[in-house]
């Protein structure tokens, strides 16, 4: 071996990373893969590695009177078992290397690097895990070569990532704030402590390249602890009651019917504002200059002008109540624990499509609060016992058409906040979503329960 080979070998022996099991032969380019992975530097340098360790891990028993040969051939069948085992190994595996050895039963796998620290181990983990925007995209139909969305594709994005189609004002909100900062839209209103966030993000110059645990990781994308599946939150205000707004729809496949907020760290009541962003953030400012001094008034007042201005021109409405939030509210079947209600096709004279719970709001109330407090697994009992008597009534109803009644027990059940009754919250969602053949639904929300969290900072992306 020369001595360039030498340094080369030296360098790949001492270099900390784990071996890429393709070796040589590796395609990837993407930098993340090379940040974790070291590979060898030559043909020359990787048969070498691999004579020495296939040397070294030889057994001492049969094999000493073969000392004399420097190395041995993989006869077909072991070549074809090594080739299997690299086969089967993902990304997310350490390497590991194939005991050279004539005896089969003495073959085992053992890996070429020791991780020590238990957190870079799992940092690495976790670094491979991720998969980008892009990847889950091609499926989409959608030109990604040029590394940027295009602004006619984003409604078809935010649905294939988000599940959900946005309306008309989503969009021209976006624009009004390009219109104040075009080069940060998204934090256009920072001096209102307002950000766009959720949907919006897919207007981010590196939204592409951002990398998620899995696709159904973005189905709990900057969604709050006490967000149903059909609340979707697309502004957040800097408090500490951390409020948010979001678009309310009885129906995934539908538009939203208005757009709501909610304070999470506070209660999980969701509170109708206006029909569109525009008239939602039109009442926020309102408040806001209610409570400013004289010094942010300006600022906060000329912001007001710009949004009702460009509201005006775009003949967007700033109406607290509209005609469809008043069809919508006569519409509402039961008003649940976050009273914004629950829509349900519903026929008056045969009343069927829903019936009222086997319990009042408050009963059912005090037998949640009973299953919280309780200290032991036998003073939940009780409670617990109550309870399955109210889900299996609801059951029955659903069996008879009265969907609506499995799908207010389960808003009511996610919305009280108990992590103890949570699968029993997705149990009746589930009765509920597919008898009214919402999937979308469903599937946000079996995102959520798996990962429900609380707090500010609640995006996915990395």
């Amino acid at each position: 071996m020369c001595n360039n080979e030498n340094d080369q070998h030296k360098t790949y022996q001492e270099d900390s990373r784990i071996p890429c099991r393709y070796g040589i032969e590796c395609y990837q380019k993407n930098p993340v893969h090379h940040k974790i992975y070291k590979h060898p530097p030559t043909e020359h340098v990787k048969k070498q590695i691999i004579t020495k360790h296939s040397k070294k891990r030889k057994t001492q028993d049969d094999r000493k009177t073969k000392k004399k040969n420097s190395s041995e051939v993989l006869n077909d069948s072991q070549k074809k078992k090594v080739q299997k085992i690299h086969d089967n190994m993902t990304d997310e595996s350490i390497v590991s290397t194939v005991d050279n050895t004539a005896n089969n039963d003495d073959k085992k796998i053992k890996t070429t690097e020791d991780v020590s620290n238990s957190e870079l181990a799992e940092s690495v983990n976790h670094s491979v895990n991720r998969i980008t925007i892009t990847s889950l995209l091609k499926d989409c139909n959608i030109n990604i070569e040029s590394g940027k969305l295009l602004p006619s594709d984003a409604q078809t994005v935010i649905s294939c990532l988000f599940l959900t189609e946005m309306p008309e004002d989503f969009f021209q909100f976006f624009e009004f704030c390009k219109s104040i900062s075009k080069t940060d839209p998204l934090n256009a209103l920072k001096n209102l402590q307002l950000q766009l966030v959720g949907p919006y993000d897919v207007f981010k110059d590196d939204f592409l390249s951002s990398n998620v645990s899995d696709k159904k990781a973005l189905l709990r994308h900057w969604r709050y602890y006490y967000d149903p599946a059909e609340f979707q939150t697309v502004i957040k205000i800097d408090d500490k009651d951390n409020l948010h707004f979001g678009y309310w729809r009885d129906d995934s496949l539908e538009k939203p019917v208005f757009v709501a907020k909610n304070k999470a760290n506070v209660n999980c009541i969701i509170e109708p504002v206006a029909e569109n962003i525009f008239g939602s953030v039109n009442i926020y400012i309102e408040e806001k200059l209610k409570l400013a001094n004289p010094f942010q008034k300006i600022r906060i007042a000329q912001l007001h002008q710009k949004l009702r201005n460009y509201a005006k021109e775009k003949n967007i409405t700033l109406d607290k109540q509209t005609n469809s939030m008043l069809v919508r509210k006569k519409e509402v079947v039961a008003s649940t624990f976050h009273k914004a209600g629950i829509v349900v096709p519903y026929d008056s004279k045969t009343e069927i499509g829903y019936r009222d719970l086997a319990v009042t709001n408050n009963e059912l109330d005090k037998i949640l609060k009973q299953i919280e407090q309780a200290s032991t697994s036998e003073a939940k009992k009780p409670p617990m016992s109550k309870l399955e008597e109210v889900i299996r009534l609801a059951t029955i109803a659903a069996d008879e058409c009265d969907f609506g009644t499995c799908l207010e027990l389960g808003h009511d059940l996610f919305s009280c906040g108990v992590p103890f009754v949570q699968n029993k919250a997705l149990n009746m969602l589930s009765v509920a979503y597919n008898l009214l053949q919402r999937p979308q639904l469903l599937e946000i929300a079996r995102a959520h329960l798996e990962d429900r969290r609380r707090g500010s900072n609640l995006s996915v992306l990395y």
